[in-house]
């Protein structure tokens, strides 16, 4: 089942009742009110849906994009974790997987590196980005083809590899490699889920300081409600104003 993409349809929603409200008031003085309300909801609809067709698809490329990064992330902590044997082992089946018929097999060498077919692949899985420094033993190690594993490399590290003709694979190179070879693991080595819910999720987002602009725009729309000549939409307006005042004032994250 295809998962509802909620921050779109509301802000789809929200475009749409903020386009056909604008609109309203604008027709309200030309034509009947059924009229004006009638011709406000196919303006806001006719908004919502161009909107939501275009970031539809922006979204999913997007979504697809951040997926595969998270699952290359999720797999090189698995492998900064796991015992450098069985690292060895899965990069050596997964390079066997696709080599060519006939050609050399590749060899766990149980150094940290796999050998075969003329060429050699070190294996760097940690947590922190490879540095130079880190890179200079494999620079003076023998060998024409020498390939680097690992889930990320600091930019002096990448540009003193291409100096000595060095491959590196980052965290989606070795995903692909895994994922091709058919050598993903079954279950992964994961950090214990953080505490979810509803306070956390907003204090993620709010900064707390922001309450006092919440409050003073609800108590103007309240205030600003008895003197105009419609006032359900200052109320209505204003109260939501003041709930979002008393959530970021609780909730909001304290800088």
């Amino acid at each position: 089942m295809k998962r509802l993409d909620v921050p779109l349809w509301t802000d789809t929603l929200f475009l749409g009742g903020c386009t056909a409200l604008f609109f309203l008031c604008i027709f309200r003085f030309s034509m009947g009110l059924f009229a004006a309300l009638a011709a406000a909801l196919a303006a806001g609809g006719a908004a919502g849906g161009l909107y939501f067709a275009f970031m539809r698809r922006r979204r999913g490329k997007r979504r697809t994009a951040a997926a595969a990064h998270r699952e290359a992330e999720r797999l090189a902590f698995h492998l900064a974790m796991d015992a450098p044997e069985h690292n060895e082992r899965r990069i050596a089946d997964s390079l066997n997987a696709a080599r060519e018929e006939g050609a050399e097999q590749y060899r766990p060498a149980g150094d940290g590196r796999v050998c075969g077919n003329g060429e050699t692949y070190f294996l760097r899985f940690r947590f922190e980005k490879v540095t130079a420094d880190a890179l200079c033993p494999v620079c003076r190690a023998e060998g024409d083809k020498k390939y680097v594993l690992a889930g990320g490399f600091t930019d002096e590290a990448e540009k003193l590899a291409a100096s000595f003709d060095i491959t590196l694979k980052g965290a989606e190179g070795v995903y692909d490699l895994v994922q091709a070879g058919g050598q993903l693991p079954e279950r992964y080595i994961e950090p214990p889920a953080p505490p979810s819910g509803f306070r956390r999720a907003l204090r993620r987002r709010v900064r707390r300081r922001a309450w006092k602009g919440y409050l003073f725009s609800g108590a103007f729309l309240l205030l600003f409600s008895l003197l105009a000549v419609f006032p359900v939409y200052y109320v209505v307006a204003g109260s939501l104003l003041l709930a979002a005042a008393v959530a970021v004032r609780f909730f909001g994250v304290r800088e």
